[in-house]
């Protein structure tokens, strides 16, 4: 059989045991096979119970504040304007109408803020701002106060930084946003970041529900099968099987193999689907196996717990596989289109903007787009289960929206298949001879 022989021709090579061993220290890397050190606890009363984050203005609008004044006194800004982390340093004119910002927010005048920010950030030996702790208190407005301490032969006292009584939160929200443009983007002030800065306690009853949902929806499995498949998600799967489809196709045209598979007579369709489906029960065979390995290490733990044995092969195949599939698909089409291993820059650019674009959602993350969904908070939050099930439509449409693209790539790549055949089709020379002038530019 045809599949058995490429499926024996790939499991068989180095390529594929270099594989596999990068999909498990990948693995290894981000500890899956500890999760018998990440239990389910049963909530108990008067203990703590973690947090959670919510749109609550009384809340959000100091804590935001206090984390900009802390960034503006420094003149330091953390953001991720495409998903890498970058520092930035306002200019004169622009740290001008962050104090501005600040001014309306506080009711502060421009000059104080300036003057206060500019004594903290030119001299950090004498006058240190402290954002939290015993400089930070709530006054009986719910407003904060954030003390300034200096040295005695400084003149500067103490500001009273909190929000203005009258502040509306649209408002609020509209300056924030202003905050972030300033800073190009990326920062923890974008309108859909700020809910991060409404962190709430967990009450006994929240937690008692979280943990009933992850006993009964999730049997205890599907939680860490969702956590591994994250990890699998992310680091692994949307990138390493591009090389196997490159390795593949580029072989054959090493060994000149094109020549006798364009005239067998089995069809172009046959030959890609066959070749496409080897690849992809290769490169699933080993996360399988490991999802596995990682899962039935916490079973002894749960003893007496209804536990679904099955739920590390439902998240191999509704999470993992798609991402599998277009990781292949694209190699397979765009080495048969170029004839050189394009793919893997272009498989391994989106991997890597897809990764750092999402940092900031990594607790969650299903857009429409996105390579490598994101749900990573493990047993200490009780799997999030509630959150899970909330976004199951949006990772739904989105694992459907690979799985078709995935099968568009394939039928391109028997159309390029079919009109090699032909002869109507040498698109990878012309590709080949451009790659070669490029070079000999450059020597």
């Amino acid at each position: 059989m045809l599949l058995i022989k490429e499926i024996k021709k790939i499991v068989k090579s180095i390529s594929y045991l270099i594989f596999v061993a990068a999909i498990v220290i990948g693995l290894y890397s981000q500890d899956v096979f500890h999760f018998n050190e990440q239990l389910l606890q049963e909530p108990q009363p008067g203990g703590r119970y973690g947090f959670k984050h919510e749109e609550i203005p009384e809340i959000i609008m100091p804590a935001a504040l206090s984390d900009l004044w802390a960034e503006f006194s420094a003149n330091n800004y953390r953001t991720y304007p495409i998903g890498f982390i970058k520092y930035i340093k306002l200019n004169e004119s622009k740290n001008r109408k962050m104090a501005e910002i600040l001014s309306e927010i506080t009711g502060n005048k421009v000059e104080v803020i300036l003057q206060e920010g500019k004594a903290a950030f030119d001299n950090p030996d004498n006058v240190t701002f402290e954002i939290g702790g015993d400089t930070m208190q709530q006054d009986s407005n719910g407003g904060f106060i954030i003390n300034s301490d200096s040295k005695p032969q400084d003149n500067v006292g103490r500001i009273m930084l909190k929000v203005r009584g009258d502040m509306d939160y649209s408002r609020f929200k509209e300056l924030m946003g202003l905050a972030d443009s300033l800073l190009g983007g990326g920062s923890n002030y974008a309108s859909d970041s700020l809910t991060r800065y409404g962190s709430v306690p967990l009450t006994y009853e929240e937690a008692k529900e979280r943990y009933n949902l992850a006993i009964n929806s999730d049997q205890v499995t599907g939680g860490y099968a969702r956590l591994f498949s994250d990890y699998a998600g992310v680091m692994v799967m949307p990138i390493l099987p591009v090389f196997l489809a490159v390795i593949l196709c580029m072989k054959d045209q090493r060994s000149k193999m094109e020549a006798l598979i364009y005239t067998k007579k089995i069809s172009a369709g046959k030959l890609v689907l066959i070749r496409y489906l080897a690849l992809v029960i290769a490169a699933m065979a080993p996360v399988v196996i490991l999802s596995y390995l990682s899962n039935i290490m916490v079973w002894a733990s749960y003893s007496g717990i209804k536990l679904d044995y099955f739920a590390p092969l439902k998240y191999d195949f509704g999470w993992l596989l798609p991402s599998v599939m277009i990781s292949i698909a694209i190699g397979m089409a765009l080495t048969e289109l170029t004839g050189i291993p394009i793919a893997v820059a272009v498989q391994g650019l989106w991997w890597m903007f897809d990764v750092n674009l999402g940092i900031k959602t990594v607790s969650s993350g299903y857009s429409l787009f996105r390579l490598a969904p994101r749900h990573n908070a493990g047993a200490g939050s009780w799997f999030r289960t509630q959150d899970y099930l909330e976004n199951f439509q949006n990772l739904v449409q989105n694992r459907l929206l690979f799985v078709g693209i995935s099968l568009l790539l394939v039928m391109f790549t028997i159309l390029i298949y079919k009109e090699k055949r032909e002869g109507k089709f040498s698109g990878n020379v012309s590709f080949k001879k451009a790659v070669s002038n490029i070079r000999n530019c450059k020597n």
